[in-house]
């Protein structure tokens, strides 16, 4: 995210309120811009479809389901090859080898379709749901994991507002097309739930078409050469692979393991869920927006100028005495930063703990959805410290210290909910608030201790292992099949 640095910079000098406003509002659109407007849109048509429409509950709730799976194992999807897509586009940009990132976008979007295609034939198989359903589903996700993969590359052009104006775009279509289902012919046999489906899924899709429009101006340079060249990052980097993967799925493995526990059901024979908790999980990762945003200001006004001055002296050849002030700046200004961030995400927590009561029955929830989200919540405060220590493990490049949190994370959110799942219901939440809050103190003690030795890992990191040539030369065996 540094190409925003530079807008945000420019408005915190600006002295008035309304600029501060400004460049706070830029953060939470870059951060979390369109999962806000995702999650707003659906919000809104379940709203709609209850009524204006009167769609009965059990179709608004496969309705549900579809989209939230589409989004889940979307994410687990991205999480194969975000870290590693990241770093080698990013390596691109810094040798400013432009040509190749087009053709990498279609590497990286073929082998995405690769993977949603396996997942959606096994789901295929398996579901007893119509044909006509399944077909609208893979639309979905198809547009989904390419809409994650244009993100990468967007984001890494900096072409934030594309990014959002499509999301908009697509959100704003999605809810209108609820006001269209009581004009369709009864004739034709379309349920509620596939009519809400098709509407969604058309506004998703017109936001794969933005982002496509996006990246064809940002990216003019379109020849079709080595397109899987990027897979030898696995062979550098599986730590990178491992970091991604981990976090991603560490974040839904408390669902899916709690989807057969008590109060779990399936819906339309298809779609394991536990509403009370999937429920609560929901509000309680809303609850940590203002993370995503304090560390995005945090780190582009005041972190990365710190951090660029001290390997700009290490790399150019700076007195001992230049990196030593330049490095002690630099760990104060981080000090200063995560200790701001802790404060403000939570004082955030503590408030919606105290007004989960109040929240819960002012939206017309279950007791025991409160219950659980209080728990929840705690877990949500790690998961963001989690993930922030995580993104700056990565910009020290401790590839390693990244790795073992995401591990940790994952195994623990695991082992904790399987053992904890047969106390049942009064013990949802606390697997996750124990394995992330175990995940977030092991990360902030490795990133102590990575700051200690930072002189170390600078000028005495050890040699890369080699991990050997397997990637790529699958990479240079997919560039020679031009049929792909």
């Amino acid at each position: 995210m540094a190409g925003i640095g530079f807008k945000l910079q420019k408005l915190f000098q600006e002295d008035y309120y309304s600029s501060r406003l400004k460049a706070y509002a830029f953060a939470g659109l870059v951060s979390s811009g369109p999962w806000l407007i995702v999650i707003t849109a659906i919000t809104l048509i379940q709203w709609l479809s209850s009524r204006l429409t009167g769609i009965e509950l059990a179709e608004r709730e496969l309705f549900t389901l579809s989209v939230a799976y589409c989004f889940i194992f979307s994410q687990v999807i991205l999480g194969i090859q975000h870290l590693i897509v990241t770093r080698y586009v990013a390596d691109l940009f810094y040798e400013k080898i432009y040509d190749r990132i087009f053709p990498t976008f279609l590497g990286v979007s073929k082998v995405t379709l690769l993977f949603s295609l396996t997942v959606w034939v096994a789901f295929a198989f398996y579901s007893p749901l119509h044909l006509g359903y399944k077909l609208v589903l893979l639309t979905l996700f198809i547009a989904i994991n390419l809409i994650w993969v244009m993100f990468i590359f967007l984001s890494a052009a900096k072409y934030y507002q594309a990014v959002a104006y499509s999301f908009l775009i697509g959100g704003v279509v999605g809810v209108l097309s609820i006001l269209l289902i009581p004009f369709v012919p009864e004739n034709l046999g379309l349920s509620m739930s596939l009519l809400m489906l098709l509407g969604f899924t058309l506004g998703m899709v017109l936001t794969l078409f933005g982002l496509m429009y996006a990246m064809l101006i940002t990216f003019p340079n379109r020849n079709r050469e080595n397109q899987f060249s990027y897979l030898k990052y696995y062979d550098r980097y599986p730590a990178l692979f491992g970091a991604g993967f981990l976090y991603n799925a560490g974040i839904w493995v408390c669902n899916w393991i709690i989807w057969f526990g008590e109060g779990g059901s399936v819906v339309a024979g298809t779609f394991l869920t536990n509403r009370l908790y999937d429920t609560a999980i929901f509000w309680s990762y809303l609850t940590i927006i203002p993370t995503l945003i304090i560390f995005v200001v945090s780190v582009e006004t005041r972190f990365y100028e710190r951090y660029r001055t001290f390997y700009g002296f290490v790399n150019q050849g700076g007195t001992y005495e230049q990196i030593g002030r330049a490095q002690n700046k630099m760990n104060h200004v981080l000090r200063q930063e995560m200790a701001r961030l802790f404060r403000s995400q939570g004082v955030v927590s503590f408030v919606a703990i105290l007004l989960s009561a109040w929240l819960v029955a002012w939206a017309g929830l279950d007791r025991e959805i409160g219950e659980i989200f209080r728990i929840t919540t705690i877990g949500a405060f790690s998961n963001a410290m989690v993930l922030v220590i995580t993104l700056l493990l990565l910009y020290f490049d401790d590839q390693k210290g990244a790795v073992l949190t995401s591990a940790l994370f994952y195994t623990l959110n695991g082992l904790f909910t399987f053992l904890l799942l047969p106390k049942g219901i009064d013990w949802y939440g606390i697997s996750f608030a124990l394995g992330s809050t175990a995940a977030f103190l092991f990360a902030g003690a490795r990133l102590i201790y990575f700051l200690r030795e930072v002189d170390y890992y600078t000028f005495c990191r050890p040699a890369e292992r080699d991990g050997g040539d397997w990637f790529e030369r699958v990479g240079e065996r997919l560039n020679r099949i031009r049929v792909l």
